[in-house]
């Protein structure tokens, strides 16, 4: 008779326990008649809420950006791991009644994306670790989805794909950079790019992530491509992380290999000249702030398989050329604040402009995600003259009501734009010619890419800072992504106010005092 009472007594035991508090979620996805784009934050996050990423970068100061990046990959992946076994026969459940769609793993934060049913998200909020649900708010596809690219476009940019790799093979040794006879912009002089080539920084050794709209297979662009030490173009995944092929990089768009290759309006080819274009031309020009980084080219803008893979494949830097502005994105900030926090413990700094709202958007909210984000870099803009452009996002931002952070309210709000870079009337990469637009052709090459005069943007403003963050980090390899926002920071050249304000931050990137800087760090 012993057996029975303790099962009994231990059934009393079950009822008599409170049950477990279901996990908040965004109230639209309860009344959602259809399923809806949801992310599954799990509870255990390496920084689990705010003011945890400041504390790290404290604690860890002076701890090698290439000891993080091991030590963060790892534990980030632990622990995405041993959630995941804590919920995967429940989601398998859910998908075998249709009650969960597509769902995609995800460990730069911990948790999941999937299509849910309402009665989905009431299951989900229950099951073990799960600290929130967040709808999908950003523009575009969800993070699970994919778009199915055309045939044509798969098979011009297997040509594209082709001619890159003939100019990477003739490409050889770059050996060290040399400066006599080059036309060097005045942009590369105003961030004095050229006095810190002088000085011995020019990107060498540093991948610089472009995570942008693609690359045009031109000689200057070409020939500062990232190649894959660990694939061959073999159909095969040669080095076992799941993607075949990934020569250069990926497109997280359409799940292609296809990185390379851009349409009419190359967006990524300006803000890879800018990053790291090699001399060419006639006269023969230099584009790039740091010439001698490589470019690792990613299509996915917003994609967090791209910052997975940033940080896997060993991107130094990620140059971002994309903002959700004028859309309330709610809870789901926060997602891609501790995506970013996570992307910088694993040493990757990011970078992007501050946008071109000023005219459009309110006061405190002309920079938006993921320029809002405190330790990304975020860069304004200055014309040839030396001031702002009337386009130029002005800051500040605010996080107060965002779960899991709740920071920066409106009467301390936080410092954004962090610096000026330059925006408008310097040479460009592109095609030579560029729809609806009027453009000067400086020099064009036999492929119809030429080097044009006429585009403006913020979006040129972040490519100067991801440069001069690839300059600090050739010289300055081991310095933690924080400290090479402090440095970019302090060794701005103050315009405006004094002191940082919420037009040029902290004033114009000088690449030559912050080389200069981080090497005086110990």
């Amino acid at each position: 008779m012993r057996a029975p009472a303790l099962l009994s007594s231990f059934a009393c035991l079950l009822a008599s326990a409170p049950a477990q508090e279901p996990a908040p979620c965004d109230e639209a996805l309860l009344a959602g008649k259809r399923p809806q784009p949801v992310f599954v934050r799990m509870q255990d996050q390496r920084f689990a809420k705010g003011g945890a990423f400041e504390v790290f970068c404290k604690d860890h100061a002076t701890t090698p950006r290439s000891q993080l990046r091991k030590e963060t990959l790892a534990d980030l992946h632990r622990r995405a791991d041993g959630s995941w076994g804590a919920v995967r026969d429940a989601i398998e459940a859910l998908e075998k009644k249709g009650e969960l769609r597509g769902t995609q793993r995800f460990w730069i934060v911990n948790g999941f994306a999937a299509d849910a049913t309402a009665a989905a998200v009431e299951r989900l909020r229950r099951l073990p670790g799960v600290a929130y649900v967040h709808l999908q708010t950003e523009p575009g596809r969800p993070q699970h989805a994919t778009m199915q690219r055309p045939q044509p476009w798969l098979a011009q940019r297997a040509e594209d794909e082709k001619q890159a790799l003939a100019m990477l093979a003739a490409r050889g040794d770059e050996g060290d950079f040399e400066t006599d006879g080059l036309t060097v912009p005045w942009n590369l002089q105003a961030v004095r790019a050229d006095a810190a080539w002088r000085d011995g920084a020019t990107g060498k050794g540093v991948v610089v992530a472009l995570l942008d709209s693609g690359l045009i297979v031109t000689e200057p662009l070409a020939q500062a491509l990232w190649r894959n030490p660990g694939e061959q173009p073999n159909g095969k995944d040669d080095d076992g992380n799941g993607l075949v092929d990934d020569l250069f990089g990926w497109d997280f768009d359409g799940d292609t290999r296809f990185a390379v290759g851009d349409g009419p309006h190359s967006h990524g080819s300006m803000c890879g000249g800018i990053v790291a274009g090699r001399p060419w031309g006639e006269p023969r020009t230099v584009t790039g702030v740091a010439p001698r980084a490589q470019l690792m080219v990613l299509r996915g803008m917003g994609s967090l398989r791209a910052y997975e893979y940033a940080a896997t494949m060993g991107a130094d830097v990620l140059s971002m050329s994309y903002m959700w502005i004028g859309r309330e994105l709610g809870s789901y900030r926060g997602v891609f604040r501790t995506a970013h926090e996570h992307l910088a413990a694993c040493g990757v700094v990011a970078v992007g402009g501050a946008g071109n709202f000023a005219k459009t958007q309110p006061e405190g909210r002309q920079i938006a995600l993921p320029k809002d984000i405190p330790c990304v870099i975020t860069a304004s803009g200055i014309g040839k003259n030396g001031a702002a452009p009337p386009f130029s996002s002005r800051g500040p931002c605010t996080w107060a009501d965002v779960p899991f952070f709740g920071d920066y309210p409106a009467d301390a709000p936080l410092h954004k734009p962090d610096v000026a870079g330059c925006a408008a009337g310097f040479p460009l990469w592109h095609w030579r010619t560029m729809p609806g637009r009027k453009v000067e052709v400086v020099w064009s090459d036999d492929r119809g890419a030429g080097l044009i005069l006429g585009p403006q943007g913020n979006s040129f403003s972040g490519p100067h800072a991801a440069g001069v963050a690839a300059l600090v980090l050739s010289v300055c390899p081991e310095l933690p992504v924080w400290r090479v926002k402090e440095v970019l920071e302090q060794s701005a050249k103050d315009l405006g106010d004094a002191g940082w304000d919420t037009t040029y931050g902290n004033g114009l990137l000088q690449a030559d005092a912050a080389v200069r800087a981080a090497r005086a760090i110990r």
